[in-house]
This record gives structure tokens, sequence and C-alpha cells, in this order.
């Protein structure tokens, strides 16, 4: 996990002015309705794979005594700079400790998807199940294999243009093999390459949302419109897992999960799905015997 955490380093500078900012937006609001609520006043936090650091600082904010976990040094360098008032830990999602219980562990933006196998989840499962207070809360979003399989089509999905920097996400899915990569490729102009012509104003223009095809069609090109542009790619790999096996797996390390879709209602191939989980006090875990899960079956509702 701590590998994989160091292909983090390389854009974390990027994802801590674009995604980090661009997610929190988006789950801060159901975070105060569905967990916060739930939590005493001050109660303490850990914010799982916290990345850079914003929703930490959000949850801060609010009085709340955060904690944040992340595998990649350069990460947790603009999380301290986010969230001055947190504790920051880097290591090993999948074996980790501390002194003092949780009343609530998060882990967002699908950041399970690393893991490998159900024995890492399990290791996961163990180790948030053993840092929580008694009826503790343990909340997470994961993307699954129907929704990845929908989605993850090897085209590209997100990007942005700036004056001296643009950015493009293409992620891809194999089902067969529960194997994915999303690959982020990064463009930078050295000093004294020149800029895109009109590149400020393809920049405001493709921003919005009606000409988000455009944006994207033209950040595919960029290589060849810009060739003195410096190019970084950065592929993470992720794994789609079984959402029965998961829940299986999450009772067996004590917890007592329900499993919701993003969008809200039953489990569909349009959405990430999320576990809210609680400890169930005075549970005694269980070792499960680990196997390769069957297929999800899909209603055919939720395969429309």
């Amino acid at each position: 996990m701590l590998e994989q955490a160091k292909t983090y380093d390389d854009w974390a500078w990027l994802y801590n002015q674009t995604l980090g900012p661009r997610y929190v937006a988006h789950k801060i609001g159901p975070i105060a309705r569905i967990v916060l609520p739930h939590l005493p006043a001050g109660g303490r936090i850990l914010d799982l794979c916290c990345g850079t650091g914003q929703l930490a600082g959000r949850l801060a904010e609010r009085g709340y005594a955060v904690t944040g976990f992340d595998g990649s040094a350069d990460m947790l360098r603009h999380a301290r700079q986010n969230a001055p008032t947190a504790t920051f830990v880097q290591g090993d999602a999948r074996a980790f400790a501390f002194d003092a219980p949780f009343h609530a562990i998060l882990c967002t933006s699908a950041s399970l998807n690393h893991m490998a196998a159900l024995e890492d989840l399990c290791g996961v499962f163990t180790s948030a199940n053993a840092a929580l207070v008694p009826d503790g809360l343990f909340i997470f979003d994961v993307n699954h294999p129907a929704q990845m399989s929908r989605h993850w089509r090897g085209r590209p999905t997100e990007g942005e243009l700036h004056a001296d920097y643009a950015w493009l996400i293409t992620p891809d899915y194999d089902p067969a093999a529960g194997r994915g990569t999303f690959t982020v490729d990064i463009y930078r102009r050295p000093r004294n390459a020149r800029r895109l012509p009109l590149g400020s104003v393809i920049a405001r223009v493709t921003r919005g949302k009606a000409l988000r095809r455009s944006r994207l069609a033209l950040l595919a090109r960029y290589g060849s419109l810009c060739p003195d542009w410096e190019r970084h790619s950065v592929a993470n790999t992720v794994w789609g897992h079984d959402l029965d096996a998961m829940t299986e797996l999450l009772g067996a390390c004590g917890f007592e999960p329900e499993l919701r879709s993003t969008g809200g209602g039953a489990i569909d191939d349009q959405h990430a799905a999320y576990f809210l989980c609680r400890k169930v006090a005075n549970a005694t875990t269980t070792s499960p015997e680990i196997a390769t899960p069957a297929p999800r079956a899909m209603t055919q509702a939720a395969a429309r």
C-alpha cells in the first residue's frame, strides 16, 4: 500500500489545487448530515487516507479533534498546511493503531479501491474496528465492479486547461481481472516554451459543463498541440471488489454494515457505493476464510 501511495507523491501538488478542494465540496454536506449528528461535540475523528487534508481542515473548523492518516509524504505535506490544527500521521492503512480511540473513521474518495485483495481490506477493517470506541462509526465509499465496468472504458473523464499547466484523467477497468487504472496525464509549460494559442480563452470557454466533451477532446490532443511542454503520466492501480463479499467481511471484523448508493436508493451501475458501519459493542471478531467471490448479480432495474 505504501508503494502505491508513493505514486501520489508525483502529483500531490495537482491534487491539492484541483481534486482535493473539489471532492471536499461534494462530501462535506453528506458527512455533516449523516455522520456528525451522531458524534459528541469535539469528538475524535480519523480521516483515513486523508490526501491533502481539505476534509480534515473542514472538520477541524467545526471543532472536532481530527487525525489524518495517509501513505503519501507529499500529500501529507500539503495536508499540514491545509489543516494546521489537525494531527497527521504517515503509514499503511492495512495496519494502524492509536493510543486513544476515535468516535468515527472516515475514508473517502474511493481510497480503499487501492487495496488489491480482500486480505488487505481485512487488515483495514480490523485496524478500524480496534481504533474505534464501542458503537463508533466507520464510513467509506468505493467504486464497485458494475459501476466501473460501465464507466471506466479507457476514455478521458476529467481534466482542466490552464495557462501554464493542464491535466487529464483516463480510467480503465478489466472486469475479468477485477483490476483497473486511472491514469493522470500532466502537462507543464517550461519557462521558455510557447503557450497554446488563445490558451487562456480556451481554458475559460471549455470549463463550462456544456462544452465538457470539447475540453476533454482538446486535452487528449495536448501532447501534439504543445510538444514542447513537459508531460508526466501517473498510472494509479485500483481493484473492484464484490460488495457482498465486503459486507460479509465487515461483519466478521466486528461491524454492522449498511450499504447505500452515493446517488441515493439501491445500488446500481451508475454510481459508486458507500458503507455506513457501526462497531458492534463487545463483538467477537473472527478471522474469515477469504475466498474469491462470485460476480455480484445485478437486477434488471440496476442494469438500466
